[in-house]
């Protein structure tokens, strides 16, 4: 059992589940020094190896949890890496304090600009996934309709040119742990080599969606702290087109789950075909 090869690596420890993760679980090993958690996943999973490896890209970075160890039983795979103490981003954002969620999407906009797209996949030695628009990944999708289909392929037929860059896959306060002033990104589960608007586009996207009434202004904010520090082109149509690629490769996901799900995800489309995300 999981827990098995986890007591005995760590005696005197008490296992702590935690929630989170898309395909993966996590533990609290209680009583470790340092505070460590365990992330688990499958070892067939491609996901998890990823999150290893970029996990060990960025080490002793600050702008993620320092990884410490990693070993595997016959089915799974163990990521050993530091507890963060602090306060998950959404869940201050969720309280309605809007000087920390100003200061929340400033450091969004430096976090990314400096410290996670400075890192340029031509100088990296490092092999990490590269993920690409999902220009066809729609086909696929039975329970999207083909006037759908036919918009979202018309907006994913654009051309961007800009070097691959680390990217985080899945970034935006929801995956960020706050303390003072300091911010820890976690969850890199989806990380690898891609252009940078995949992450910018998903911070819009994700602050629209769910924060409506204050979105342009927190959209503002990040795109200014961001700009100061990167000359990227960022326009309206590779937004979209960058945004609709990453509700692709969800509903994609999606495809075997209960039908809220489904019909949440194909919403979220429709919203996303018809939402300005810069303006």
């Amino acid at each position: 059992m999981v827990n098995d090869i986890l007591l005995r690596k760590f005696p005197n420890i008490k296992l702590t589940a935690l929630t989170g993760g898309y395909t993966n679980s996590s533990f609290l090993l209680e009583g470790s020094n340092p505070l460590v958690i365990a992330k688990i996943f499958n070892k067939n999973n491609s996901n998890g190896k990823s999150e290893r490896d970029t996990l060990t890209l960025l080490n002793h970075s600050g702008v993620s949890p320092k990884i410490y160890d990693y070993f595997e039983d016959d089915t799974s795979g163990y990521i050993i890496m530091d507890y963060i103490h602090g306060i998950n981003g959404q869940r201050l954002l969720d309280q309605g304090d809007m000087d920390k969620a100003r200061e929340i999407y400033k450091l969004l906009g430096v976090r990314l600009s400096t410290e996670i797209h400075s890192i340029k996949q031509k100088k990296s030695q490092w092999e990490l996934p590269i993920i690409g628009l999902m220009e066809r990944g729609i086909d696929s999708v039975d329970f999207v309709s083909s006037d759908l289909k036919g918009r979202v392929r018309d907006l994913l037929d654009i051309h961007v040119e800009e070097e691959n860059t680390l990217i985080h896959g899945d970034f935006g306060p929801h995956n960020t742990i706050l303390s003072e002033n300091s911010m820890v990104v976690i969850d890199w589960e989806w990380g690898g080599w891609g252009h940078p608007l995949q992450d910018i586009a998903w911070v819009l996207w994700f602050v629209h969606l769910h924060y409506p009434d204050i979105c342009e202004e927190l959209s503002e904010i990040f795109l200014n702290a961001y700009r100061l520090r990167s000359p990227i082109q960022i326009t309206e149509e590779a937004v979209k087109a960058f945004a609709l690629s990453r509700v692709i490769h969800i509903l994609n996901r999606t495809k075997n789950a209960n039908p809220n799900v489904k019909n949440e995800w194909l919403r979220r489309l429709e919203w996303t075909l018809n939402t300005n995300l810069l303006g």
